[in-house]
């Protein structure tokens, strides 16, 4: 196993055993947005209907800087950048370098690919980047395209061929629609067929929620698939091909309903740790909790110290109430399940141990 993977195994270690029999409380991962901005209009996202005022609120480069450090004293063990798009952001490469050269982390960016071949082109490596979570919807450039609002699809192969040729990971993204479902054989193949591990999650219906009020897609059950053929599909899948990272246990949790139902909960398998594992840090510098969806408290990383977000008695009582909150009922975000596996060992092996043992995360 390589050095730096040895490193983040004894950092996972150490968290999860603060975490486990102490009160010191370390997320296992955090992620920044750098920006509400998107150079796509992708149908299922919520993110273009948001006001131009919560996009334009960004942190500067030095501000995000402090940021990372601030993850870095904590003790967070992997870091991504995230949008929005965050290729629309210059001084991606100075954040990456920062926060994958400086302090280390296990690190990656979440982006559609259409700015990726023209940063790979003017900076090289792109050093400190780990991987890439790629989104790709459809194995064939005219309904991805359609479904993405941009002509994207030739550059997001052309991200994973400079990615390969750099040693970057490359995990894609796939939107599980009504509409591609029956596609998915085609994007593992096509994934498998430029070593990528992939990702296969249904659509889900997000309501933003920014000072009181809500911003959704409204025609958005048009586009979920029925959860039970997306289940049976992955299962099915599974059988042919071992870059799939949708593990089991995650497609148990979303079938059964996902988090929440208090008292009488949807599944037994995970409950939601979001408030612990994950620090999701806003295009503006605030830390929501418990979620970046369903934000009770607000706090400022920009003026409170991050190292100290923990001590918070009200972030303290959202932590010991997992998913016991009402609108957690039916919830099934991908990102929530994903940062939620490493709190317990059953879920951290179904996700990560077996999915480094199969290849897809080395």
């Amino acid at each position: 196993m390589p050095p730096m993977r040895v490193k983040n195994c004894f950092r996972y270690l150490r968290n999860f055993l603060l975490n486990k029999f102490t009160k010191i409380k370390k997320p296992y991962s955090a992620q920044i947005e750098l920006t509400l901005k998107c150079n796509a209009s992708c149908s299922f996202c919520s993110i273009p209907k948001l006001p131009s005022s919560y996009k334009s609120n960004e942190m500067t480069t030095a501000q995000i800087k402090y940021i990372i450090d601030e993850l870095a004293d904590l003790g967070v063990n992997a870091l991504s950048f995230t949008g929005g798009e965050p290729t629309l952001r210059n001084d991606l490469p100075e954040l990456i370098y920062h926060a994958g050269v400086k302090h280390d982390f296990m690190n990656g960016i979440a982006t559609n690919g259409y700015l990726m071949p023209k940063l790979f082109h003017e900076n090289g490596n792109l050093d400190g980047l780990d991987y890439i979570l790629l989104s790709l919807d459809y194995p064939d450039a005219e309904q991805h395209n359609k479904k993405r609002g941009l002509k994207i699809f030739d550059k997001v192969l052309k991200t994973i061929e400079y990615a390969n040729a750099r040693g970057i990971k490359v995990i894609i993204s796939t939107v599980v629609m009504r509409d591609n479902i029956n596609k998915l054989y085609r994007l593992c193949e096509l994934a498998e067929q430029h070593e990528c591990s992939i990702e296969l999650y249904p659509c889900e219906n997000i309501i933003r929620e920014f000072s009181d009020k809500q911003y959704k897609i409204e025609d958005i059950d048009d586009l979920i698939p029925p959860l039970s053929l997306w289940a049976n599909m992955i299962r099915l899948l599974h059988k042919n091909y071992k870059n799939i990272l949708t593990d089991s246990l995650s497609v148990q949790i979303i079938e059964k309903g996902g988090f929440g139902g208090f008292p009488n909960y949807n599944q037994k398998i995970l409950r939601c740790h979001v408030a612990q594992s994950y620090l999701f840090i806003r295009n503006d510098g605030f830390v929501d909790f418990p979620c970046k969806i369903h934000p009770l408290l607000s706090i400022n990383a920009l003026k409170y110290p991050i190292s100290e977000l923990y001590k918070v008695s009200e972030v303290r009582k959202i932590i010991q109430n997992h998913d016991d909150f009402e609108f957690c009922t039916n919830c099934r975000l991908g990102c929530a399940i994903a940062s939620s596996m490493p709190a317990t060992w059953k879920t951290l092996a179904s996700k990560y141990i077996q999915g480094y043992l199969n290849g897809n995360l080395k």
